[in-house]
């Protein structure tokens, strides 16, 4: 199994789109930050960091590439026939990927979290105290850890899609589309809720489990705790990713 992650894990980084994804994100947290500099007023600089310098945002449209190609690729290149005949079964192949996306996305925003810090005290230290304030520490690492959340379950989502089809399209066109389509479909389906109460389960309610960390009221909405919510997306996640095993197990090499 370690072998098998470590070969998966020096796939992604020997990627020139690996590096460059990190490069992109440093640079739009640099960009925003000096936006919120200069222009407070239409960039708040308390408000952008709380989304680590709109890094969180490129994240998640990151992560669906990754999460759409890495099994795709596979099939494409027939690089699938070279893994299994290493007598590797395909449930321990696809958990390997799962556990690469996995450390490259906690990667992805941990260090945009370090990154986030460190332009707040060389850029916008004036702006608005952190280190004084345990109560903004605690809601900036639960919005970080609640779209950390969300994005699994949108990746959960991609590479159920993705073991479905051949081409890393359609799991991609999946990924982008829905996270575009969320806030479109949440008036309807919140007047759904409030007419046919057992919807909430429904795994659309789950991703506002991030925006209800930052704003406690819609729970008024969603008709669910935080930690309904919480459990929820775990729910979730691990129904696509094992429809997604066994969809996998029974793909054509």
């Amino acid at each position: 199994m370690m072998t098998l992650y470590r070969q998966e894990l020096m796939k992604l980084f020997k990627k020139k789109s690996t590096i460059c994804c990190g490069m992109i994100l440093a640079a739009v947290a640099v960009l925003f930050a000096i936006l919120a500099r200069v222009k407070p007023v239409i960039f708040p600089a308390k408000t952008v960091f709380t989304a680590n310098f709109e890094a969180q945002q490129f994240i998640v449209f990151f992560m669906v590439a990754a999460a759409a190609t890495t099994i795709t690729m596979e099939f494409q290149f027939g690089t699938i026939k070279h893994v299994l005949t290493q007598r590797y079964s395909r449930p321990l192949v696809l958990v390997s990927k799962w556990l690469v996306l996995l450390t490259y996305s906690l990667l992805l925003y941990i260090g945009s979290s370090l990154l986030a810090i460190l332009l707040k005290v060389c850029l916008v230290n004036d702006k608005f105290a952190i280190f004084s304030r345990a109560k903004f520490w605690h809601d900036w690492l639960a919005g970080v850890g609640g779209d950390f959340l969300n994005t699994w379950l949108l990746l959960s989502l991609v590479l159920l899609v993705a073991a479905l089809f051949k081409s890393s399209g359609a799991a991609v066109a999946v990924g982008i589309i829905g996270y575009f389509v969320l806030g479109m479909v949440n008036i309807p389906m919140i007047a759904l809720i409030r007419k046919y109460a057992w919807l909430k389960w429904n795994p659309l309610n789950m991703f506002n489990f991030s925006a209800q960390l930052g704003l406690p009221t819609l729970s008024k909405i969603t008709k669910l705790t935080d930690v309904q919510l919480f459990w929820g997306n775990l729910a979730y996640i691990i129904l696509f990713l094992v429809l997604g095993l066994l969809f996998f197990r029974r793909r054509e090499a």
